[in-house]
């Protein structure tokens, strides 16, 4: 039972791993179709958040490319996620802003809890 476990939380880590190899327009369409799903934006919301996914990966994109250290690329990371969460907040309703929010929160928590269950699997080795 454990080694499927731990198979199932090295092939999610591969398909991240995947995932993260996307061009930056492959990155916001499947973002903004995500939120789309999640959220049943407008057209008009739909366009701007698709725009605003697209500028913040290509930067994120443009940064990478040189090469900066784990703790700088992070720092990036984090200042382009704020400057695009304000944009999300002017865009979306109250009540879509809030249903984003929760869905982050929880995908965190997902993400926390998969690490941790790694963690005590590689330990137990």
């Amino acid at each position: 039972m454990k080694q499927i476990l731990l198979l199932l939380l090295l092939l999610s880590l591969q398909i991240t791993a995947i995932a993260q190899k996307k061009t930056p327009v492959e990155k916001a369409k499947a973002k903004t179709e995500e939120m789309q799903k999640d959220l049943q934006l407008t057209a008009d919301q739909h366009k701007r958040v698709y725009d605003i996914n697209l500028k913040a990966y290509q930067s994120i994109a443009d940064y990478d490319a040189k090469d900066p250290g784990k703790k700088l690329k992070k720092k990036q990371k984090n200042i382009v996620q704020d400057l695009r969460e304000a944009e999300y907040k002017r865009i979306l309703t109250a009540a879509q802003y809030k249903k984003y929010l929760d869905l982050k929160k929880k995908e965190k928590a997902q993400k926390e809890k998969e690490a941790k269950e790694l963690e005590k699997l590689k330990s137990k080795k």
